[in-house]
């Protein structure tokens, strides 16, 4: 059975920042283990749907760790450029000590509710599983929006709150808390993480601020049973 709805969590900027600088040096182990590295596919297709060619600028919104950053450098090619954003210091930390020769990537302490990017810089962007922790979704999309050229792609990745696998949510209830608290001896942090995928916006919600946002040509591709999604929606050329 899917579990009753939870009391959204709090969104609060320093609490968010805080928790991610705690679980940072085992962010990595914990998504393998977590996952079975199935991750690792999943932000590799997000990041191919992006369509970009080498040379292009492209922008991924809560980096983390990087492994989207690093999957987006190797598509842009050395002539390209990836800005790589997080608010945790901890987060940006590990990314450049595990990517160290990544020349093309520029990584940036910063607030996903306001980028600090000219319009139009980019031709597209990407954020995974961040947008569930900020505290305006609409608002976090719309600035992706905004430093997106014409017909660039804006492309969300994250769990899927209307998955119906029982055993989805009997694994994030249960244990997935309990991994967090044995590798990365925080079950807070993990507890948090069932309880904002559960509150957070289905896909087609995602899909439908995009779209409200003036995105065209919207799509959502689901992956392991449903129980992950990305939404992809085009900026207009006019």
């Amino acid at each position: 059975m899917i579990p009753q709805a939870l009391a959204t969590p709090s969104k609060e900027p320093e609490a968010i920042s805080g928790m991610f600088n705690r679980i940072a040096r085992t962010y990595d182990l914990l998504n393998d283990c977590m996952t079975g590295g199935m991750h690792r596919l999943w932000k590799r297709q997000a990041c191919h749907a992006l369509q970009l060619q080498p040379g292009d600028a492209v922008l991924d919104v809560c980096t983390g760790t990087g492994d989207l950053a690093n999957i987006l450098s190797g598509l842009v090619g050395k002539d390209g450029q990836v800005s790589a954003i997080d608010f945790s210091s901890e987060m940006l930390a590990i990314a450049k000590q595990r990517f160290p020769h990544a020349s093309n990537i520029q990584w940036i302490q910063g607030d996903a509710l306001a980028l600090p990017f000219e319009d139009a810089t980019f031709k597209g962007a990407i954020i995974s599983f961040g947008l569930r922790n900020v505290a305006s979704v609409e608002q976090a999309l719309s600035e992706m929006v905004r430093v997106v050229q014409p017909g660039g792609w804006i492309i969300n990745l994250d769990t899927a709150s209307d998955c119906k696998n029982p055993l989805f949510w009997l694994y994030f209830s249960f244990v997935m808390p309990l991994l967090g608290k044995v590798l990365a001896q925080d079950k807070k942090a993990y507890e948090y993480l069932c309880r904002s995928t559960q509150t957070f916006a289905t896909p087609a919600e995602i899909q439908d601020i995009l779209r409200r946002l003036g995105l065209t040509e919207s799509h959502i591709r689901y992956f392991s049973l449903g129980s992950v999604a990305y939404q992809a929606s085009r900026k207009p050329l006019n």
